[in-house]
């Protein structure tokens, strides 16, 4: 999972990248694996619903970007205590799996100002479908009608 991390990062021309996985009470996610990071203080740090830019992403289901050109919405602040300690100036982040409960939450992250393109959006919702795809391999074998026929890895194509 952490190569696959460290490759999301690396693809899509970031400084920070991170995956975040439910915690046993269903609640809350926690930040598993990263790329790039500057510490470790993104394992004591814990997603709740609706709250900070992943919380967002979580409670809306699609992805959320805190850019130069974002405001915050509807009075929710977009950046988190993840970005303020990796210095992430802006960041994208996109749930995984479906709205009601998905499997995960990625973030990826600039330590400098820039805008995001609807592509990039567009690569990373593709990036978070893989993610998914190996979080449910790693945690359940290979899905059967999965084995017979290999697809390009969205990683490999890049973003359009």
């Amino acid at each position: 999972m952490r190569r696959l991390i460290d490759h999301l990062r690396i693809s899509s021309s970031h400084d920070f990248a991170a995956l975040a996985l439910p915690r046993e009470d269903g609640r809350t996610y926690a930040w598993y694996y990263a790329s790039g990071n500057l510490n470790h203080r993104y394992k004591g740090m814990v997603v709740k619903r609706g709250k900070g830019l992943p919380g967002l992403a979580w409670r809306l289901g699609e992805a959320v970007i805190s850019d130069s050109s974002s405001t915050d919405i509807g009075g929710e602040k977009l950046d988190c205590a993840l970005m303020t300690a990796e210095g992430l100036h802006a960041a994208a982040a996109v749930p995984i799996g479906p709205l009601a409960s998905p499997s995960g939450i990625i973030i990826v992250g600039a330590r400098q100002a820039r805008l995001y393109a609807t592509t990039e959006l567009q690569y990373l919702d593709s990036c978070a479908i893989e993610v998914g795809h190996a979080i449910q391999i790693h945690n359940y074998g290979v899905p059967r009608e999965q084995s017979d026929t290999q697809q390009p890895s969205t990683f490999e194509t890049g973003p359009v």
